[in-house]
C-alpha cells in the first residue's frame, strides 16, 4: 500500500520563534514558578472567556479537580451526584469521583454530538451539585438551554471549554456561560503550552478560594499575619509555572490565527471527503466551530478498526475521541442510558487536524479516506 513519506499524526504542536523567545526571557528572569507570566495568562484568558477572573493551574484536569473540591467543601449534601456525558475525556467523569459523588451520564445530541440538555434535565434531583458540560471537538454544546436548566434548579454549572476557546453561540463566547469554565493548555489544544490549565469565573470569592486550593491551602501572602501560616481544609499543589505560562501567553496572542487556520483545513475536508459514506457533526445556526478535532463517523462500528488500520498502513494516524466512559471499568457501576453516545463513540474517528499540516498531507489524507470508502 502506498505510504506517505513521513507519519501524519492526528495532531502536532507548533512552536514559533516568539514562543522560544518568551521562554528564554523567563529563564533569564527572576521567576520560574508563579510570577508575572502566570498573572498575564490569567488576565488574558479571562478576556477570552469574557469573565472577570482567571486562575491558572498545572493542567486542565487540575482545573476541574479544584472546582470539584471547592464545591465539595461548601456542600452539605451527603449523597451528592454530578451530571456529565460519557462522550468526553475521563477527566469530566473523575470530577465526580474526586468528591465521592455519583456520576449520572447524560446522552448526547444525535446531530451535534454534544451533551443533550433534555437528558441533563431528566437526571437532576435534590442531590445534584454540579453539571459538567463539555464542548466537543470545537463545537459548543447548547449552553443557553443548559444554563437555564442549571439556574432554575440552583445547580453549579461547570463549562468544560477545553475544546472550544473563542467558539460562539450567537456571538456569546465559550467559557462565558458557566459558573466556572475550564480550559486546557495541553499540547493537543489550540493553546498548546505542553501542560497547563485555567479556571475562569465572575466570582471574586471563588477565584480566591481556587487560588488557595491550588497551593496547599496557603492563604495569599498579603492575607497572612506574622511570618507563619495556618492550614485548614484539604488542598493540593496544582501551581503553574512561568515556562508553561510563557508558551500559553504566546499562543493566546495568536489564537485568532490558530483558529482561522484550523477552519481552513476543515473547509477542505468539508469540500472533498465522501459524505455519502462518512458523517460529520452538524453545526447549528448561530454557532461557530473552532476545530480542536475533526471527527468523522464510519457507517458501522465494525468498520472503525478497519479504517484506523488502513490509515496506519498509509502512515496516517487517526484517533478515537472518545471511547465511551460509561463502559470503562471504573465507571460501569454508574447507571446510564445513552444510546446515542454509545453509537457515536463506537464509530467515531478523529483525522489529522493541526495548523502546520501541508497541502500534500491534506490531499493524501483525503485521498486515502475516499479510497477506503470506495473499497467497502
Amino acid at each position: 500500500m502506498e505510504k506517505f513519506n513521513k507519519s501524519i499524526p492526528y495532531m502536532k504542536h507548533k512552536i514559533t520563534e516568539d514562543d522560544i523567545n518568551l521562554v528564554i526571557n523567563v529563564l533569564k528572569g527572576d521567576y520560574i514558578t508563579q510570577g508575572p507570566m502566570v498573572v498575564r495568562v490569567e488576565e488574558e484568558m479571562s478576556k477570552v472567556a469574557n469573565k472577570k477572573y482567571g486562575v491558572m493551574c498545572s493542567n486542565g484536569t487540575a482545573a476541574l479537580h479544584l472546582v470539584a473540591e471547592m464545591l465539595n467543601q461548601r456542600s452539605s449534601v451527603l449523597k451528592k451526584n454530578i451530571i456529565t456525558t460519557p462522550f468526553t475525556f475521563v477527566a469530566d467523569g473523575n470530577f465526580g469521583r474526586y468528591i465521592d459523588a455519583e456520576i449520572r451520564f447524560a446522552d448526547i445530541d444525535l446531530k451535534t454530538w454534544t451533551i443533550n440538555p433534555s437528558s441533563i434535565e431528566s437526571l437532576i434531583d435534590e442531590n445534584t451539585v454540579a453539571v459538567v458540560a463539555p464542548h466537543y471537538g470545537g463545537l459548543m454544546c447548547d449552553m443557553v438551554r443548559i444554563k437555564e436548566i442549571c439556574d432554575s434548579n440552583s445547580i453549579f454549572l461547570v463549562e468544560d471549554a477545553c475544546h472550544a476557546p473563542t467558539a460562539t453561540i450567537n456571538e456569546q463566547v465559550a467559557g462565558s456561560f458557566g459558573d466556572a469554565s475550564t480550559f486546557s493548555f495541553h499540547a493537543t489544544k489550540h493553546i498548546g503550552a505542553g501542560e497547563g490549565g485555567v479556571i475562569c469565573t465572575n466570582s471574586e470569592e471563588d477565584s480566591e478560594v481556587l487560588q488557595v486550593l491550588r497551593s496547599h491551602g496557603l492563604p495569599h501572602w498579603s492575607k497572612r499575619t506574622g511570618y507563619g501560616y495556618d492550614i485548614d481544609n484539604i488542598a493540593f499543589n496544582y501551581r503553574p509555572n512561568e515556562l508553561s505560562a510563557a508558551l500559553a501567553t504566546s499562543h493566546i496572542s495568536r489564537i485568532e490565527n490558530l483558529v482561522a487556520t484550523r477552519k481552513e483545513i476543515a473547509k477542505e475536508y468539508d469540500n472533498n471527503l465522501d459524505w455519502n459514506f462518512y458523517s460529520k457533526q452538524e453545526i447549528p445556526d448561530g454557532y461557530t466551530h473552532v476545530y480542536h478535532l475533526y471527527p468523522i463517523l464510519v457507517p458501522d462500528w465494525s468498520l472503525r478498526d478497519k479504517l484506523l488500520n488502513y490509515l496506519k498502513d498509509a502512515n496516517i494516524f487517526g484517533q478515537i475521541h472518545y471511547p465511551p466512559m460509561n463502559k470503562m471499568k471504573g465507571f460501569q457501576k454508574y447507571k446510564s442510558d445513552t444510546p446515542v453516545s454509545d453509537d457515536i463513540s463506537s464509530r467515531v474517528v478523529s483525522i489529522p487536524m493541526f495548523v502546520q499540516i501541508n497541502d500534500g498531507e491534506k490531499l493524501f489524507v483525503i485521498e486515502k479516506l475516499n479510497n477506503f470508502a470506495k473499497s467497502i
